[in-house]
C-alpha cells in the first residue's frame, strides 16, 4: 500500500503545473517538509488532501519570493478629525496603526489578485501562515483587554460572487495560530460600494462613509485586531474602526498581508500580472 500511495503522489505532482505566476519559470522545489522554506511565500499551497495524498503547488518561485520584502515597522494611518461615518469624535492623541506583513510590490500583488479575482480560496490560509511568523511580536504587544480578531466584511452580493471573504479566511487561520478568537459577525457591510482601486484617497473616504456598521455585540471593552488583505490609503480601515468604536471596542489595530503605498495604486495604473 505504501508504494501505491507513493506512486499516486508522483502522478499528482506531475499533474500540477509548477510555474511561477510572476516570471513563468518552474517553481517546483524539493519537499519542504524537512525544513522551513527560505521565504514564507516560497512554501507550497495545499490544493487538495486525501489521507497521505497531497496535491500542492508553489505560486511563486524562490527567486520571486525572496524579492518580496517584509514590512519593517507599524504603519500609522492618516486620519481625519472625525471617523468617516462615526458619531464619536476622535481623540487628538489617538493613532490607528496597521501592521503589514509584506511590501506589496508587483510580485505580491499577483498573489492578491489570484486570491481575490482568481477565486483561489486556498491562498488565504496559506497567506495567513506566511504572515503569522513576523507579526505576533508587533501586532499583539501591549494588549490589555481580551483580544479578538475581526475581518473586514464584504457585502452579501460581493461575497456571493467571490464565494468567500479572503479577510475572514485569513483571520480564521491567524486566530488558530495565535490562539485569539475570531468574531466574523462583529462588523457588517451595510451597502454596496464602488471598487476602491478606481478611486483616490478622498474619494475612498467618501465612498465608504457609513458603509460599515456594528454587527453582533462581540467587541465591547475588547482590544480589536482588524484583519484585511491589503492596506493602501487606510480608508477601509478607518471606516471599519469607526464602526468598531461605535460598538464600544476598547482599542483597534490593523493587521494585513501587505501595504501598498498610495502612489503605487493610483487610479488607472495597471498591475503587472501573468497567469
Amino acid at each position: 500500500m505504501r508504494w501505491v500511495n507513493a506512486a499516486m503522489q508522483c502522478v499528482a505532482d506531475f499533474l500540477v503545473d509548477e510555474r511561477c505566476h510572476v516570471c513563468g519559470t518552474s517553481s517546483a522545489v524539493a519537499d519542504e517538509g524537512v525544513r522551513e522554506p527560505a521565504h514564507p511565500l516560497a512554501a507550497p499551497v495545499e490544493v487538495f488532501t486525501l489521507g497521505s495524498l497531497r496535491l500542492r503547488t508553489h505560486p511563486l518561485c524562490l527567486s520571486c519570493a525572496l524579492r518580496v520584502k517584509a514590512w519593517p515597522e507599524p504603519l500609522p494611518l492618516r486620519r481625519t478629525n472625525v471617523h468617516p461615518g462615526s458619531s464619536r469624535p476622535e481623540p487628538a492623541s489617538t493613532a490607528l496603526h496597521a501592521y503589514p506583513a509584506f511590501v506589496t510590490d508587483e510580485r505580491f500583488l499577483v498573489l492578491i489578485h489570484l486570491m481575490k479575482f482568481g477565486r483561489r480560496e486556498r491562498l488565504a490560509p496559506w497567506l495567513a501562515r506566511a504572515m503569522s511568523g513576523g507579526l505576533p511580536s508587533r501586532a499583539l504587544e501591549s494588549l490589555e483587554a481580551p483580544a479578538v480578531l475581526v475581518p473586514v466584511p464584504m457585502d452579501r452580493g460581493a461575497r456571493a460572487r467571490r464565494g468567500f471573504n479572503q479577510a475572514e479566511r485569513i483571520a480564521v487561520e491567524l486566530g488558530r495560530r495565535w490562539n485569539v478568537p475570531v468574531a466574523p459577525s462583529a462588523l457588517v457591510k451595510r451597502r454596496r460600494t464602488r471598487p476602491q482601486s478606481s478611486l483616490g484617497r478622498r474619494e475612498r473616504l467618501v465612498n465608504l462613509a457609513g458603509a460599515f456598521g456594528p454587527g453582533r455585540d462581540e467587541v465591547r471593552d475588547r482590544d480589536v485586531i482588524l484583519v484585511d488583505d491589503v492596506v493602501t490609503t487606510g480608508a477601509t480601515a478607518l471606516a471599519c474602526t469607526a464602526a468598531l468604536l461605535d460598538a464600544r471596542a476598547k482599542t483597534v489595530r490593523v493587521v494585513c498581508a501587505g501595504y501598498r503605498p498610495e502612489s503605487a495604486a493610483r487610479p488607472g495604473k495597471p498591475a503587472v500580472l501573468q497567469s
